[in-house]
């Protein structure tokens, strides 16, 4: 369903991709649907929201702050995860997350996430070793390259 690179940016299995279109349909129900016009923050730096955010259509850019502003990390499209790691940890936003063109997005809150738990257990243990799985090869990749730059 969901996309993500692997450590040599080859795009691997998706997010979710081990679900069938009926469990599909049940985690779309504990989403919430949201359109951003070109230039719309999704996100903002600093802000203490913890909802995921599967990108479903168009462009995001992720901007970090530098010490000369906020500097472009990487862009995110359709098959994306955002926001993963305030998910978990709940800790603030690092990034700004904006819609480079008309996009659209899907979002997990931690309510929904309560709700899918009690309610699809299994289907909600899924999502939290997938979201493991991400993180993982996000991970790796960044020490790859670190380690090619020399600082690992």
């Amino acid at each position: 369903m969901f996309s993500y690179p692997d450590e040599e940016g080859r795009s691997t299995a998706g997010f979710l991709a081990t679900l069938d279109e009926q469990e599909i349909a049940t985690l779309l129900r504990y989403t919430q649907a949201r359109s951003y016009a070109p230039g719309e923050l999704a996100i903002r730096e600093g802000d203490t929201d913890r909802g995921l955010y599967l990108v479903t259509a168009g462009r995001f850019e992720i901007l970090v702050p530098g010490r000369r502003g906020m500097l472009r990390a990487t862009f995110m499209g359709p098959g994306d995860i955002v926001g993963e790691l305030a998910f978990f940890d709940g800790q603030p936003r690092a990034a700004d997350v904006r819609a480079v063109i008309a996009s659209e997005a899907l979002i997990l809150t931690p309510a929904g996430f309560q709700r899918l738990r009690v309610i699809e257990p299994r289907l909600a243990l899924n999502v939290v070793l997938d979201l493991g799985r991400a993180l993982s090869i996000r991970f790796r990749a960044y020490n790859q390259r670190l380690a090619a730059l020399g600082k690992l």
